[in-house]
């Protein structure tokens, strides 16, 4: 079976090497445009915009004013809740604006449709933006989500409309805008809603629906939430900005990733396993390969083990606990006993993790560090009227 392995990945590094050196450049490109991508940004690094205009009460600079971090579920006084050296107000408008963009048009010759679209009311004028002098027309856009039945912004949208100058700076990372003829902030709390839209994370296509109730939307249902000892009512509970059941996961992918093959396993090692077959799977969203054989992991510790397809391996790398392939077909890994056999979590910071009162900085020990976090903040006030 090692053999078989073994020249399994031969073939597979063999197969994939060419396809690799064509799609480099399109999957750096492509990575570049992912906002969820914390170690290419690290890598880029942020520099600020001169479009990204500040906010007043903003408590953590990070272009969201302190009132509408609590309206949309923010942290007032973390200005980087998932760590991708972006401000959070500034990912989150460039995310706005790459969903506005994408939106359908609708003309009032077509039928209405059924999914979120977009009317673009353009006037006789234009202006100019404050910063860059790009020119572009008076008029804005007015977005319907016929689902939920609410539009932004609310009202006759020839008087009361998002304008294209406001777009226009959303791409630039700011909710803020300043043009020759139109300037304000956007509604942050109604758009987002308009947009079902709450973390500034770009979707992938193999995190698949859940078949069960899921309260909070974070790709767990209600169940695996209490068996797990999850907070079913809040999708982002270390947050982070990006949903429970992706984030988890993705930690869980990780993780297997990591776990030697059963021969490699030192006694007592938790270990993953493969009954290597002369065939392949393929992903039904990608077209990825794996192996077709049975597979799963082991925790001889803790006498725990769970049967789980290279293809479910493959699904939870891109935060799905749900898979669908052309051999094993649609499932879904049991999560609450997956976590037992990782003994998760397995390290601060997981999904689950507890801290202690006074550990501000949620590092799972209380040092001088967050005593200098809480000095920082000494004699601050969010009193109204008070800086």
């Amino acid at each position: 079976m090692r053999r078989l392995r073994r020249a399994y990945q031969r073939n597979a590094k063999k197969r994939n090497k060419n396809k690799f050196k064509q799609k480099a450049i399109v999957a750096g490109t492509t990575a570049a445009l992912t906002l969820g991508t914390v170690g290419l940004h690290k890598a880029l690094a942020y520099t600020p915009d001169p479009h990204e205009l500040p906010v007043s009460q903003d408590m953590d600079a990070d272009l969201l004013a302190n009132t509408e971090e609590f309206a949309i579920g923010y942290r007032v006084f973390n200005g980087d809740q998932n760590r991708n050296e972006i401000p959070d107000g500034v990912e989150l408008a460039k995310r706005c604006a790459s969903i506005i963009n994408q939106l359908p048009v609708w003309e009032y010759s077509d039928p209405v449709p059924t999914e979120t679209f977009k009317v673009e009311h353009y006037f006789w004028g234009l202006e100019t933006c404050d910063i860059c002098d790009e020119i572009m027309n008076m008029g804005g856009v007015e977005i319907v989500n016929p689902k939920l039945g609410l539009s932004y912004p609310q009202g006759d949208p020839f008087y009361n409309f998002l304008p294209f100058m406001s777009v226009h700076y959303m791409e630039h990372g700011s909710f803020s805008f300043s043009g020759s003829t139109n300037s304000g902030r956007a509604e942050i709390a109604r758009l987002l809603r308009v947009l079902e839209l709450q973390y500034p994370y770009d979707p992938n296509e193999h995190q698949l629906p859940v078949d069960g109730n899921d309260l909070d939307g974070d790709l767990l249902t209600d169940s695996e939430e209490l068996k797990a000892g999850f907070d079913l009512y809040d999708s982002d509970q270390n947050k982070n900005l990006s949903p429970d059941g992706i984030e988890l996961a993705k930690r869980c992918g990780a993780d297997i990733n990591e776990l030697p093959w059963q021969e490699d396993a030192l006694p007592g090692e938790t270990y993953k396993w493969c009954g290597w077959q002369y065939g392949l799977e393929t992903c039904d969203i990608c077209g990825a390969t794996v192996n077709m054989g049975p597979a799963g992991i082991v925790n001889p510790q803790l006498g725990l083990s769970i049967d789980c397809p290279l293809i479910a391996m493959h699904y939870m790398e891109h935060g799905s606990f749900s898979y669908a392939g052309d051999v094993h077909g649609k499932g879904r890994i049991d999560i609450p006993l997956l976590l037992k056999v990782l003994e998760m979590p397995r390290q601060c910071g997981d999904l689950g993790t507890l801290y202690l009162p006074a550990d501000l900085n949620k590092d799972c020990k209380v040092d001088f560090a967050d005593f200098g976090k809480f000095a920082d903040k000494w004699l601050g006030s969010t009193e109204p009227g008070q800086d």
